[in-house]
């Protein structure tokens, strides 16, 4: 195992008063906190920490300094301002390396230990690791209707610096190749047709070309991940990327570098998109010029999570210390669509196409709980840590930040632990409180005085979940939208049907393969019905009845693991229906 960051502090940092440490033992985190909690203050921290990496003192102590209004110098001042002006204020990282020792690296005012020359532990971390949130792409399409879309902000800004040429990162080399033309000793600009003058200029386009081919690779990065990962292997969408507006000689004298040449510099280059969506009806390519004004927001955010993903791909990985940050940036899409991109990320069908993916630590924030919930059940506590923040606006509350622990990953923690009788015990209270919960407003729930013993009420789940599939079928497939006599014809060959508009057609398609998705689930969940039906009452009877009550049966480790793995399908098949209700809205949308 390479470096891994270790624990987290910050003080006195945007949202962040006292010192707050977040505790994650090398493992992944997933953050759950409503919008104002303090998320995006972990965000720009870490940002902050690995970006100081490649600064000088002075560019990071500027966020450290006591903000005064009259002062400029202190205006991207990043100290909670609520904060007294003699509290200091730092960002702390402690990293674990490969021999299993901790190393502690700080930046603050006064103290910076991320840039020095001796130790290039955050450099590097800086290089390897990525960042992104729903602000940084929606800037991907944030033009007006009549504007062509300019990359070039986005690339100097989200890409370039943790895109590297050799060890060099892209930005440096930018500035480094195109700070300034050659001059004479007095600061002239050196003529044109001399020797040094055409020496430059070839060496600029050269330049060019280099950046150009850069450009094309990201490209046909992006490409490959929309259309194997978003189309299923379909080409339905390409985009191109151009270097419309490059580096000239003229354009270099002005010093485009210079931070009061900023917006100059950011309007006179440019980075065309271009969308390309194949027509299904004469498979032809129609170019899309303004993707902007006639693309939907989940299209254009697939778009740039391609390219961003497509940029990731073009590195050099020669580290596997890394992080991968994404704060919700997936809001823009429904949640199939997220549970897509969270699938990719999390590499769930170890496609060797995402691999990548596997050697980032990741940290992921999100301020949907359902969204929360559906990646907590998709990942384990063994490799990741989940945290809830919550954060009062009115008051200015710093965030109070707890670890969320379930029945289940406390039942583990216990058996870790050795302390077999609360592990069970544990098992036991989340087994309740999943048959309670689909139990209630049942009459088997709202009986007074009839207790019924919990593998009764675990068979009353069961035939609650079996009887709304049965509504679930009749809602998805019993239609009124269709002619019935076009619905008869669903079982012959009506795609190539010319009495059959083409709308009639999609329908029919869509009910078709609804209808074998329906049926190949419904005959897996019947068998993982019955089966965890049998071992859950099993594991009541063997398990957590004598964890809970007193009694001479022993409880073993083994028979404890497989306990919590019962426990855990029993959780996936209740909790897979709310999930499935979710698509079904989406679809009835």
């Amino acid at each position: 195992m390479g470096k891994v960051i270790e624990r987290i502090k910050l003080k006195n940092f945007k949202a962040f008063r006292e010192e707050q440490e977040f505790n994650i033992q090398g493992k992944n985190i997933l953050i759950f906190g409503n919008n104002g909690s303090g998320k995006s203050s972990l965000f720009w921290a870490l940002y902050t920490f690995v970006q100081s990496s490649v600064k000088e003192d002075e560019g990071v102590q500027k966020y450290f300094k006591v903000f005064d209004d009259s002062d400029s110098d202190t205006h991207q001042s990043l100290r909670n301002i609520f904060m007294d002006e003699g509290e200091d204020s730092y960002i702390e990282v402690i990293i674990k390396d490969e021999n299993g020792n901790n190393n502690s690296y700080k930046i603050s005012h006064d103290t910076i230990e991320t840039n020095l020359d001796s130790d290039t532990t955050i450099q590097e971390l800086n290089l390897a690791s990525d960042f992104i949130n729903h602000k940084l792409l929606h800037n991907f399409y944030n033009a007006t209707h009549r504007q062509k879309i300019n990359l070039w902000p986005v690339f100097e800004r989200d890409i370039f610096p943790f895109l590297t040429e050799g060890t060099e990162a892209w930005i440096d080399l930018l500035k480094r190749k195109t700070r300034d033309v050659p001059r004479q000793t007095n600061g002239a600009v050196i003529a044109t047709g001399t020797r040094h003058r055409e020496a430059f200029e070839g060496s600029l386009n050269d330049f060019n070309s280099q950046l150009e081919n850069l450009i094309l690779q990201i490209e046909q990065n992006a490409n490959h991940f929309l259309k194997k990962h978003f189309f299923g292997g379909q080409e339905q969408i390409k985009l191109e990327l151009s270097f419309d507006e490059q580096f000239t000689f003229d354009k270099v004298r002005e010093r485009l570098w210079e931070e009061e040449n900023r917006l100059r510099r950011l309007n006179s280059l440019k980075i065309g998109l271009l969308i390309n969506i194949k027509n299904e009806e004469d498979d032809e390519w129609q170019a899309i010029y303004r993707p902007q004004s006639f693309l939907h927001e989940s299209m254009l955010t697939r778009i740039a999570i391609a390219i961003r993903v497509g940029a990731l791909r073009t590195r050099v990985q020669t580290t596997d210390f890394k992080i991968l940050l994404l704060d919700d940036m997936l809001i823009s899409l429904d949640m199939s669509n997220r549970m897509d991109v969270i699938q990719m990320i999390l590499n769930e069908e170890n496609d060797p196409d995402l691999i990548f993916f596997d050697e980032f630590q990741k940290i992921i924030l999100t301020h949907d709980k359902g969204f929360y919930e559906l990646i907590k059940r998709r990942t384990s506590p063994i490799e990741w840590k989940y945290y809830n923040m919550f954060s009062n606006e009115k008051n200015h509350t710093p965030p109070n930040v707890t670890e969320h622990r379930n029945n289940i990953e406390k039942a583990q923690d216990y058996l870790v632990e050795g302390n077999l009788e609360a592990c069970g015990h544990e098992l036991r209270k989340e087994t309740e409180t999943l048959v309670d919960k689909y139990l209630r407003g049942l009459s088997e729930a709202s009986d007074s005085g009839d207790f019924k013993p919990l593998t009764d009420q675990l068979r009353s789940v069961i035939n609650q979940v079996t009887e709304e599939e049965r509504w679930r079928f009749k809602r998805l497939f019993i239609r009124n939208d269709l002619d019935i006599e076009i619905l008869h014809k669903i079982s012959t060959d009506f795609e190539n049907d010319s009495n059959l508009s083409r709308e009639e057609k999609g329908k029919l398609k869509h009910i078709k393969e609804k209808i074998f998705e329906f049926l190949i689930r419904l005959n897996q969940q019947n068998i993982d019905q019955e089966k965890i039906l049998i071992e859950i009452t099993d594991i009541i009877k063997r398990i957590m009845n004598p964890a809970s009550h007193a009694t001479l049966i022993p409880l073993y480790e083994n028979e404890l693991k497989k306990a919590i793995d019962g426990v855990k399908r029993l959780k996936d098949i209740l909790e897979r229906e709310e999930s499935d209700e979710l698509e079904l809205e989406e679809d009835d949308e």
